[in-house]
């Protein structure tokens, strides 16, 4: 046999040979389980820094009350007669929102460390007195199960001589006259990236500097025509002459009819 052709052949078996043995190799090393991604959780907050969640909310949920009580019915947000407040924050149990806003930069842990229940405890009872002193109720969220939302469309009538049963008004459990439910957010300091250069309510470009205070204010409000939920980014800025916190602007983040 020529030499050459030998010497090729024999590289050729070598060859396949160290494939086979990487081969081998690799299955007998298989891939690590890949690395779960890290959960973020809040740091919880010292003492100090829960003072300053307190008064810091105890002055936002003042200004948010002020501000509702000054309403007119021709914009936003609008005057309600029958209305009451939850003083817990989000309106839930523990004070903390059960679902994300989907508003990006609107987690209140970002602004502040999350506090214990002794704290948020302490904020629902200042948020009674402030509402004490205005006289504006708290209560717990209304419940008309026979209600149906105002953009939910009354059913087509049943046609004379049909053995279908007479069509029930969707809106017939509604209340006679309008109530609402409103629940505040924990205040977030500054103006969320997720709400800048966002129209407002009254179709302004909203990009504020100094000292703001941004906070999300869910309202429920039933009427004779159905209910609507909807949620706003209130956004505060504190005055140069009076040192109080002033509507500066409403966002619409979210709403359900």
């Amino acid at each position: 046999m020529n030499p050459v052709r030998l010497h090729r052949i024999t590289i050729i078996a070598c060859a396949a040979l160290f494939g086979a043995a990487a081969c081998a190799s690799r299955s007998s090393h298989p891939d690590p389980d890949p690395v779960p991604a890290r959960v973020y959780t809040p740091r919880p907050a010292s003492h100090e820094e829960e003072v300053t969640l307190i008064r810091a909310d105890s002055e936002v949920f003042a200004a948010v009350v002020r501000a509702q009580l000054r309403a007119s019915n021709d914009e936003y947000p609008y005057h309600i007669d029958e209305l009451r407040y939850d003083p817990r924050p989000y309106g839930s149990r523990n004070g903390y929102p059960e679902m994300s806003a989907g508003v990006q930069g609107a987690a209140p842990e970002l602004y502040f460390a999350k506090a214990g229940k002794d704290a948020i405890d302490q904020i629902a009872a200042n948020r009674k007195i402030i509402l004490e002193l205005r006289n504006v109720p708290e209560g717990s969220p209304f419940n008309y199960p026979q209600c149906a939302g105002v953009g939910v469309p009354q059913p087509p009538p049943t046609r004379r001589g049909s053995s279908r049963p007479k069509v029930a008004n969707v809106h017939a459990g509604c209340p006679k006259k309008p109530e609402g439910y409103v629940t505040v957010g924990l205040p977030l300091r500054g103006q969320p990236e997720g709400l800048k250069n966002i129209r407002d309510t009254k179709g302004d470009l909203v990009d504020l500097d100094g000292d703001v205070w941004t906070v999300l204010v869910d309202e429920s409000i039933a009427g004779p025509e159905g209910w609507r939920r909807t949620q706003h980014a209130w956004i505060f800025k504190r005055s140069r002459w009076t040192g109080r916190l002033d509507l500066a602007a409403t966002i619409q983040t979210g709403i359900v009819e």
